[in-house]
């Protein structure tokens, strides 16, 4: 069996186009939609299938990639607006908007992220925009290996130049020669786009949360969502063609998706929350499931890990487990993790497995701490149980406390101009402009042959 991974910039697909994309999948493949980690879909099919597929799909113009995509979809917390908490300015038209003037594929994974929300977790991106309090301006949280440790860029960007900065980091990036640290790259960047800028009045503040809901129906503002999770995490094709068609029927325009491989349907009016009822109703689709089954993150298309989950979460409701705080990965570990708790293979038929958990059980944390090294799959419940143990036992100390802790601010970085030697790269000991007696202190080069630079400030 084969995927490919359909496009969804933003997790978010309009009726028809889910409507046209069930259709297609039910005739060309194998009738099933699953909802990927990056919000986007993806369709299993033979590989028979595949060649007429790939065709199909791109004919009614779908964004196909491999099921390792070379251009990651782009993330938002959009699905999140008016159903969670929101900045006051931030509607869903600005991420269309942004998401729209994205007239290339990135190649980077992109995050758009309001920080208020609990939905959708902010860092799991390469570049992570964030909005600020400023109206159409944003954050931007580098999380990029080659430049080093997690930066903040020490400007906000405005919203509508967000295309435009991706892809001209991306050109800085991906150039034949890398750039050596975060300042040259930085340098680099600016001298090839100046774009509309703010400067940062305080710091990023990202508060940690336990996973919410996002599944089941539920009312706000005279309306009603709805969160869909199957326990396969395919959703049958003819299914999802009368979901959208309901949609298109009440004048639903967009559906969403979310990381936990759930559709969201927003904005139902109250008046016709019954006929989707009867949709549910007549498919035997369920809602309201436990904790135990929806606080997971799993690889994407993976069988193993998905009969690993199933059997784990029938153990948990066997012996009692509440897990409603936290939340489990299985899967090595990786930027993208958002877990409290890691369940990673050691072996490949998965039958022996590592435990780590993030120090204080908050989702976001870079360090891990291993509770077991080396546990058979048939006593991993035992594990997991001990450890959940450890997590409550903990909320009854003085530790408590930290279920209301925030995680210490990220600092934009302070860049400065400064004069700088071509020759030997020493910085002048003054600003510009250097008078012209001015020599070099270590190879006396004259005040000319010192040219402007940006550096990184030392706090």
């Amino acid at each position: 069996m084969t995927f490919l991974r359909i496009l969804t910039p933003g997790g978010v697909i309009t009726p028809d186009e889910l409507q046209r994309l069930a259709s297609l999948t039910r005739q060309y493949a194998l009738g099933k939609i699953e909802v990927g980690f990056r919000q986007d879909l993806l369709i299993p099919s033979s590989d028979g299938q595949l060649p007429i597929l790939r065709q199909q799909l791109a004919e009614h113009g779908f964004k196909v990639e491999e099921a390792n995509s070379a251009h990651p979809n782009i993330v938002s917390s959009v699905v999140a607006q008016n159903i969670f908490p929101k900045l006051s300015w931030l509607r869903s038209g600005d991420y269309l908007d942004i998401i729209d003037s994205f007239d290339f594929e990135p190649r980077l994974k992109i995050n758009l992220i309001d920080p208020t929300q609990e939905l959708i977790r902010p860092l799991t991106g390469e570049l992570n925009f964030i909005a600020s309090a400023t109206p159409s301006f944003w954050y931007l949280v580098i999380k990029i290996p080659s430049l080093g440790k997690m930066r903040v860029w020490p400007e906000l960007l405005d919203g509508e130049q967000i295309a435009q900065w991706v892809k001209t980091i991306e050109s800085v990036l991906y150039a034949s020669t890398l750039p050596i640290n975060f300042e040259e790259f930085f340098q680099q960047v600016c001298s090839k786009f100046s774009g509309r800028t703010r400067r940062i009045e305080q710091e990023v503040r990202l508060t940690p949360k336990p996973y919410p809901r996002h599944e089941g129906i539920y009312r706000y503002d005279g309306h009603y969502w709805i969160g869909l999770y199957q326990r396969t995490n395919e959703f049958e094709a003819p299914f999802i063609e009368a979901l959208a068609q309901l949609c298109k029927d009440t004048k639903i325009g967009r559906i969403y998706t979310t990381p936990f491989k759930t559709f969201v349907i927003r904005d139902i009016p109250k008046e016709t929350i019954y006929q989707w009822e009867k949709l549910l109703g007549l498919w035997g689709v369920h809602t309201h499931y436990s904790f135990l089954e929806l606080n997971w993150q799993l690889p994407d298309a993976d069988a193993a890990a998905l009969r690993l989950k199933t059997e784990l979460v029938d153990a948990f409701e066997r012996t009692r487990i509440r897990t409603s705080s936290l939340s489990f990965s299985i899967g090595e570990r990786s930027p993208d993790t958002t877990s409290t708790i890691v369940i990673e293979p050691l072996s490949d038929d998965y039958e022996r497995f590592r435990v780590i958990h993030s120090p204080d059980f908050y989702i976001g944390n870079s360090e891990w701490e291993t509770f077991a090294g080396d546990v058979a799959r048939k006593n991993l419940p035992e594990v997991l149980r001990r450890l959940t143990q450890k997590y409550y036992e903990q909320l009854s100390t003085d530790k408590k406390t930290t279920l209301a802790r925030k995680t210490p601010g990220l600092q934009p970085i302070i860049m400065e101009k400064v004069m700088q030697c071509k020759h030997c790269l020493t910085i002048a000991d003054m600003p510009a402009p250097l008078p012209a007696s001015y020599v070099c202190p270590t190879c006396n080069a004259p005040a000319g042959d010192f040219i402007e630079v940006m550096l990184e400030a030392i706090s």
